[in-house]
């Protein structure tokens, strides 16, 4: 896996470049080899062309019959040409196994041996000697009733294999390198602009999210290789956005079509006379409103980010989830204390905030006994602190129950193990942590910990004025409004 991730990072561009690279350094090489193939081949093409052009001119100065000594006699204009190659091309005529003229005797003398035995006619190479460590390469013809021998050594080949690297090899090079180059930055270049239009894409795709549902990747600048795939992308993105319109619609429908039968439901059970069971019928009423409340607030902080841009007050934020939850404290004869210190403005979202603050106050009054405190502290550098004397969390529990439909060991009456998991949901959409501790003395400690932002403003804006709130945990909008 990391080195796929790794390959993946690697740039288009630099890959393409080096590849690039490759092929001009491979094709210069077989390019070389190539033309020193072919100048090796015609100059064995002009050898054999040579040596057949000596061969016919020689025999065509020939007598029909040799003298009485068994010579033959050439002109000298025929013979000089081959002397003055110093040895490097020679001539031999022989009548069977005897030889009847030679251009260097002593030439012919050092080759004779090599050549006596030969029975077959045509080209021939012979092997390296002292005077042509090269080697020679020969034509073996018969004319009547000789048999003419010429051969030429192969040193010319070396030269020319010599010339070709230092003169045509070389200063080629210096042409080639150029054009190498430029077709590797032209190469290059032209992948890293086709790619600026994609990276308008992606910088296009990272702006795409629920807050902005309508947002499409910009196809016009791209090429025609890449266009159909961001065309199937906006296509997904469309189908996506008309879920999540569909989605929005039914949670809108949702809290309506629950929350109004269940008003209706405790408007009814108030008018009723008094009945034994009137007080658990209005209980479990309140308890089913308080439910779905938190089941669309769950779904809605699960399917929808946050507006976490606002600068919030942290104070206000505790004064406001206190002043919503003083009439259930006074009820059950638990006190509700602030204690704070100076913190900074944060980025976030109020009502978010507000809401996460009220659960933690009233998870903590469920299980605070009567005349006993809760306090709720704000510190430096950015957290919100619960604290009650109530029977406390145990360890093994204390992750647990920030999960859905999770509950401690010893749950209040009518807990759904929601509160805490919404806590968490809007912590984390806060770039902060939600917890729970052991509190000194007896009880539970539970600590909302946020980021704090560096870039608060000079001047603090005046906190919210605290909203009334008709049903605990219910009322805060959390989202913008369109």
């Amino acid at each position: 896996m990391k080195a796929t991730r790794a390959e993946a990072r690697q740039s288009l561009s630099v890959r393409l470049g080096w590849r690039l690279a490759a092929v001009m350094l491979v094709g210069i090489l077989l390019a070389a080899a190539a033309v020193a193939w072919r100048a090796i081949a015609t100059v064995h093409e002009l050898d054999d062309s040579a040596l057949q052009t000596q061969a016919r001119l020689i025999a065509s100065r020939l007598p029909a019959s040799p003298d009485a000594d068994g010579r033959v006699a050439l002109p000298e204009n025929l013979i000089a040409p081959f002397r003055a190659s110093d040895g490097d091309n020679v001539f031999l005529v022989f009548q069977g196994d005897r030889l009847a003229a030679a251009s260097d005797a002593i030439a012919a003398a050092h080759l004779a041996p090599f050549l006596r035995n030969r029975s077959e006619a045509g080209f021939f190479r012979l092997p390296a000697m002292p005077d042509h460590v090269h080697g020679m390469v020969g034509l073996d013809t018969r004319v009547g009733p000789w048999r003419i021998v010429v051969l030429q050594g192969r040193e010319q080949t070396g030269v020319l294999l010599d010339s070709l690297v230092e003169n045509f090899l070389l200063e080629s090079l210096w042409l080639l390198l150029p054009i190498g180059i430029a077709t590797i930055l032209v190469g290059v270049l032209t992948l890293r602009r086709g790619l600026r239009s994609l990276r308008q894409a992606s910088a296009a795709a990272a702006l795409v999210g629920p807050t902005r549902p309508g947002a499409r990747l910009p196809v016009g600048p791209l090429p025609r290789e890449i266009a159909p795939l961001v065309l199937a992308v906006n296509d997904a993105l469309t189908r996506l956005e008309h879920a999540l319109v569909t989605q929005r619609r039914f949670m809108a429908d949702a809290a309506h079509a629950l929350r109004t039968p269940l008003a209706v439901l405790t408007a009814r059970l108030d008018s009723l006379d008094d009945h034994p069971a009137l007080g658990a019928l209005r209980s479990d009423a309140d308890r089913m409103a308080r439910l779905v409340g938190q089941l669309l607030r769950m779904a809605r902080l699960e399917s929808l980010p946050l507006d976490v841009t606002q600068w919030v007050n942290l104070r206000a934020v505790a004064v406001e989830a206190i002043t919503a939850l003083m009439p259930i404290a006074l009820q059950r004869g638990v006190d509700l204390e602030l204690r704070e210190s100076t913190v900074p403005l944060i980025r976030g979202n109020h009502a978010a905030l507000v809401l996460a603050v009220t659960n933690l106050v009233e998870n903590a009054l469920s299980y605070a006994p009567p005349e006993s405190a809760v306090e709720i502290t704000v510190t430096s550098p950015a957290a919100i602190t619960v604290l009650d004397r109530g029977p406390g969390v145990a360890v093994k529990d204390r992750e647990r129950i920030f999960g859905r439909f999770e509950r401690g060991s010893a749950p209040r009456d009518g807990g759904a193990g929601l509160g805490l998991a919404i806590v968490a949901g809007i912590a984390a959409a806060h770039g902060g942590t939600a917890c729970v501790t052991e509190r000194a003395g007896g009880g539970a400690a539970f600590v909302l910990a946020l980021r704090q932002m560096q870039d608060a403003p000079d001047e603090p804006r005046p906190p919210s004025p605290p909203r009334p709130s008709s049903a605990v945990g219910d009322s805060f909008d959390l989202y913008p409004k369109g």
